[in-house]
């Protein structure tokens, strides 16, 4: 039986093409769900580290354009994981995956670019795939491409988007990135000065556990808070950090905030040498030197001391022996140059210098052994030397016939937690007398004599200060052409020195 159907030209050309369009939808819809297959398959096989079996499935997508396929694929390359490490190929799926937009390839194009690995070296390559992934927000990157337009790489130096960059990378937890911004809103590069915020930045990067970052806060903190900048140098010095051991050294040898330990100075200064800090090669000499030498001044005061005792001791029987054993005992208590050397050199117990760990480590003060008598002296610091003669140790009372000189002993009167500033340290009291002149020094200034080795020594000295603060503000009435050589000291320092002459 026949049946008849009724439908027309017309109708028949209407559906044809919607049926075509069903087909086509139809077999587009099988080809996503094998894509969607072969991707969990890629990345379900890479999950479990079956790499073999992972490559195949993933190679396959990655040459349909899958931007994670091509990643997966790019991996297993660079690590040899299912196959033979193959830089090139890494690179070229890198690529794929890049274009597609994944950050993370982008990002290590940028990195292979930068560092000319597998590729020829390009900072304009490398700064284009950074800055597409840093658009994506790939936190690294946006750090690395702060780092290119800080130092220049990036084909412009800019401090200002450099630090933009830092900002959104140190915004997402990035350690390092919250360093630099501190650092460069401590310095005011890129970025008005704020202390209050550059120290926020730097303390989430330290709490983090950025041994950079824990010295910085030790730098910062050194003069406001002691403890907490001690801290802080410790929990570096635990993670070996050379610059942190040489910080904490300088503070057991100047005694901030501490007791003054110099064996212990010496031992953290021979950790930072040992860690890869050349710097404190020179501040562990320089401690080994004043220890050696603090020793020889000491055995030296006993021998006058006793010398003196004997003196005391021997009758006057009008025989004339007295004056005979007194003689003697002058000539026997002179040093001879195998029994002496040099005073030990004085170090400043001004506070460490803020020096970022990431720009310039704090320098230890430099000083060197002599072989004269004098040398050493000389070389205290860089204060201008009244002169080298030696003044010869005066046996009748001081009594100096102008205004600035203090009575013996002054000095050991003073408070010893105090602050003054040091302004010259000579032999020659006229010296000291033409330098005030010469630098119309306030009429407050003094000097007091002290007796070493080599004769009479005079210190030249202005003012009586709580803290180092207060000293630095007293500079100002220190005319610029003798505020250079200044050095702020502790009271306490200078009367370990002292010798009554």
């Amino acid at each position: 039986m026949l049946i008849k159907l009724n439908v027309t030209r017309s109708q028949l050309f209407f559906r044809l093409p919607t049926i075509i369009g069903v087909s086509s939808a139809l077999l587009l819809s099988s080809i996503a769900a094998a894509n969607d297959s072969k991707q969990d398959d890629c990345y379900r096989l890479f999950t479990a580290t079956k790499y073999q079996e992972a490559r195949d499935q993933c190679q396959e997508l990655a040459e349909l354009g899958d931007a994670k396929g091509a990643f997966l694929l790019a991996t297993m390359y660079y690590q040899a994981l299912g196959t033979e490490r193959d830089d090139q190929r890494g690179i070229f799926w890198d690529q794929v995956a890049a274009e597609k937009g994944h950050p993370e390839s982008a990002y290590r194009l940028g990195l292979a670019y930068q560092l000319g690995q597998g590729v020829s070296q390009s900072n304009s390559q490398a700064r284009h795939w950074y800055q597409q992934a840093a658009l994506a927000q790939h936190a690294k990157a946006q750090k690395l491409l702060g780092s290119m337009f800080e130092s220049g790489a990036a084909g412009e130096k800019d401090q200002q988007r450099a630090y933009q960059w830092y900002l959104k990378a140190a915004q997402q937890g990035v350690m390092g990135a919250q360093l630099k911004v501190g650092t460069m809103l401590l310095e005011g590069r890129g970025v008005k000065a704020n202390r209050a915020s550059a120290q926020h930045w730097i303390r989430k990067a330290a709490e983090a556990g950025n041994s950079n970052a824990q010295v910085a806060m030790g730098v910062i903190l050194a003069e406001v808070d002691p403890d907490e900048s001690l801290s802080w140098y410790q929990q570096s010095a635990d993670q070996g950090n050379g610059l942190a051991l040489q910080n904490l050294a300088l503070v057991y040898y100047a005694g901030q905030g501490v007791d003054a330990d110099h064996e212990k100075a010496a031992a953290l200064a021979q950790q930072a040498l040992d860690a890869g800090n050349t710097e404190a090669a020179s501040l562990l000499n320089l401690i080994r030197l004043e220890t050696e030498q603090k020793k020889v001044v000491e055995l030296q005061a006993e021998k006058q001391q006793l010398a003196r005792q004997i003196r005391e001791s021997i009758p006057d029987n009008g025989s004339g022996e007295q004056q005979l054993l007194l003689a003697t005992l002058s000539v026997e208590d002179e040093p001879s140059e195998t029994d002496i050397k040099d005073a030990p050199p004085v170090l400043s117990d001004k506070p460490l210098p803020i020096a970022l760990p990431v720009e310039t480590p704090v320098e230890p003060p430099a000083a060197s052994a002599s072989t004269t008598t004098t040398a050493a002296l000389e070389q205290e610091s860089s204060q201008p030397v009244a002169n080298v003669a030696t003044a010869e140790t005066q046996a009748t009372p001081w009594q100096p016939d102008n205004q600035y000189a203090l009575a013996d002993g002054w000095v050991m009167d003073k408070l010893p937690p105090n602050f003054t500033i040091q302004l010259l340290y000579g032999t020659d009291e006229r010296g000291v007398l033409k330098y005030i002149a010469k630098h119309k020094l306030p009429d407050t200034v003094r000097y007091f004599r002290t007796q070493r080795e080599a004769g009479l020594y005079y210190v030249l000295v202005y003012g009586d200060y709580e803290s180092i603060p207060e000293a630095r503000a007293a500079l100002a009435e220190i005319p610029a052409s003798a505020r250079k050589s200044h050095w702020i000291r502790k009271f306490r320092r200078l009367q370990e020195l002292y010798v009554a002459p």
